[in-house]
């Protein structure tokens, strides 16, 4: 445990109105933060601060959510069976913990210096407004 941050109020649980305007987010890039699948860690192994998205059902819209949020710092995205789990972290993630069917990802600023190691695509993200 031993995460603290300041509470922020939940995340609104339910998806954009589909009006056909789009705001355009800046380039993120993703990356597992020690280069493994799993599950989210903080610094002192625990799951740290976060918000789950249940409403979100694919990999791509649960960055993009994190990618609209400014306290977002990294998505938890698990696959198993026909259950889908979203989670958007609020503290740093700074390694994962192994676990079937998880992918933890790091939410970067899109700007890599030349030659620098990474495996986070970079990408304009759009956000259904």
């Amino acid at each position: 445990w031993g995460d603290t941050m300041p509470w922020y109020p939940p995340l609104a649980q339910q998806p954009a109105p589909s009006s056909g305007a789009a705001l355009l987010v800046p380039s993120i890039t993703w990356d597992r933060p020690n280069g493994q699948r799993g599950s989210c860690r903080t610094q002192g192994g625990g799951s740290g601060t976060f918000e789950e998205a249940s409403w979100l059902k694919t990999e791509a819209d649960c960055k993009a959510r994190c990618a609209g949020e400014h306290h977002c710092t990294a998505v938890e995205f698990a696959l198993i069976g026909g259950y889908t789990r979203c989670e958007i972290h609020r503290l740093p993630v700074t390694h994962t913990f192994p676990l079937p069917g998880f992918d933890c990802f790091v939410k970067g600023s899109g700007r890599r210096q030349r030659g620098s190691a990474g495996g986070g695509a970079m990408a304009a993200v759009a956000v259904a407004v």
